[in-house]
């Protein structure tokens, strides 16, 4: 084991360059009157402004100091979603220029992810996970003409399923996030195996220290300094100390005037003082393993709550539903997800804090999307009917759970989300929706299937319901396909 004495670690430094597609807040039901619209009334009808306002502040600045790190001998990793390639190739074309000569120099390596930097890795069905893989993978080659064989794996937990896609798609190794949990009560700074697969895990209480507590001067360590920090890396026990950061941390979620850019500057010389050698993750891969990592926890960030799991199941049903798969795919992005807990870890990105009404207020601007684009699809579905019936609904419109007066405190968003959570329910909060007749009048009035609604009026056995309920799904679900 290294350590203070010993020689130092490697680092491996990997830098995530996204821009999230924020929603509107703004938005209503019913506002788009046209297909070219949606996206406009969708989404932050300002992006274009908003992103040149990041470039200038974070990717451009970054990205000048990376250039000449590089031409230095400075080793890293990027990982560029083709979302944020989409944008600047459309808006910002000298900056895609900027950022694909460092993704081409010869000390980087381009990792794969996803293409929308989406939650599909969490879906039951791995077909959108796949897709995007492999989307990416091509974008890649095109833009920058490589084939990444390393996949960034840090928003969700890699699992038996998303390993065998990865396999398949030429994957040789996953950057996964490190966190707590029994599957990862280990040292992160030593390459695992999954499966066979090379694991190497991210420090994230080392990638905090720049990416949230860098300009808190509340910090008993404040102010940071590049070779202090270099310091505590080369006395960081294990083989290789990786860090994963949002690139936006650089002058843009922790500003310019902090000294954010310059400790940038200053660190590889820092590393070099202290004997640290820089390594890209597949180099990390090839270290000896110490050991196979059963399937991970799931990242602090996205232990889900009751509104991260809607969303989540609501995405994954709307993929046959929608008929705008491009709108769709930008509800997928993971800062969605992420907005909808009051407190999302960092883990190399910047601290997700918020309050109890903005994670509902998110939650529910969200679902006003989502049931929008279901709605809108249905007219050139082959059955309206079956769309109207199946979509989710936004939450001033949901089933919310309760029992003589008082919240349960969950709720369905669709009829699959209530059937789901007939199955738990408590008897004394089934018997009471029963004996009020609220099951059939939600059914008929607002997810408006009045056949449905007649057939579990009055019906209070639990398996029953449900069974009714399951049958009526899957019949709608045939006349879709």
């Amino acid at each position: 084991m290294t350590g203070e004495g010993s020689n130092p670690p490697k680092v491996c430094l990997g830098f995530d360059i996204h821009y999230p597609c924020y929603l509107n807040p703004g938005f209503r039901p019913g506002t788009v009157k046209r297909t070219k619209d949606a996206k406009d009334r969708y989404f932050n009808p300002d992006m274009k402004e908003s992103l040149g306002d990041v470039i200038e502040r974070s990717f451009r600045p970054a990205t000048e100091i990376l250039l000449d790190l590089l031409d230095s001998g400075f080793t890293c990793a990027i990982s560029i979603s083709g979302a944020i390639v989409e944008h600047l190739e459309e808006w910002y074309p000298e900056m895609l220029d900027h950022l694909t000569v460092a993704a081409t120099h010869s000390s980087v390596e381009v990792l794969a992810q996803t293409y929308y930097h989406s939650v599909a890795g969490q879906f039951a069905d791995m077909a959108e996970f796949e897709a995007e893989l492999h989307m990416h993978r091509d974008l890649m080659k095109e833009h920058f003409s490589v084939v990444p064989t390393t996949f960034a794996h840090t928003d969700y937990p890699i699992t038996p399923a998303t390993a065998e896609v990865l396999d398949d798609a030429g994957i040789r190794a996953a950057v996964i996030e490190g966190g707590e949990g029994p599957a990862l009560e280990r040292d992160p700074n030593y390459t695992y195996t999954y499966r066979d697969l090379p694991v190497i895990v991210t420090h994230c209480d080392l990638a905090d220290d720049i990416a949230v507590r860098f300009p808190w001067r509340g910090w008993d360590k404040w102010p940071l300094m590049a070779d202090r920090y270099a310091e505590w890396l080369s006395v960081s026990p294990g083989d290789c100390v990786t860090l994963f950061l949002d690139y936006r941390v650089f002058g843009g979620a922790i500003g310019a005037e902090t000294g954010i850019l310059e400790f940038l500057r200053a660190l590889p010389a820092a590393l070099a003082g202290e004997g640290i050698e820089t390594v890209r993750p597949s180099d990390a891969a090839n270290f000896p393993a110490h050991g196979e990592i059963g399937e991970t926890a799931k990242p602090e960030s996205l232990q889900r709550t009751i509104l991260q799991q809607s969303a989540l199941q609501a995405l994954e049903e709307a993929r046959d539903l929608v008929a705008d798969r491009g709108i769709w795919r930008c509800l997928l992005d993971t800062d969605h997800i992420r907005r909808m807990a009051m407190r999302s870890a960092s883990c190399g990105k910047p601290l997700h804090a918020v309050s109890h009404q903005a994670t509902h207020d998110h939650f529910a601007s969200f679902m006003r999307v989502l049931s929008d684009l279901e709605e809108r699809s249905a007219a050139g579905a082959r059955s309206r009917k079956s769309v109207l019936s199946l979509r989710c609904v936004p939450p001033e419109k949901a089933f919310y759970f309760s029992s003589h007066e008082r919240p349960a405190g969950y709720a369905a968003h669709s009829l699959q989300e209530l059937l789901n959570m007939l199955e738990f329910a408590p008897d004394d909060v089934i018997r009471y929706h029963v004996e009020r007749e609220d099951f059939s009048r939600w059914i008929d009035l607002v997810i408006g299937d009045e056949n449905l609604a007649k057939k579990v009026s009055g019906v209070s056995d639990r398996a029953e319901l449900r069974s009714m309920i399951q049958k009526r799904i899957e019949r709608l679900w045939k006349r879709l396909r």
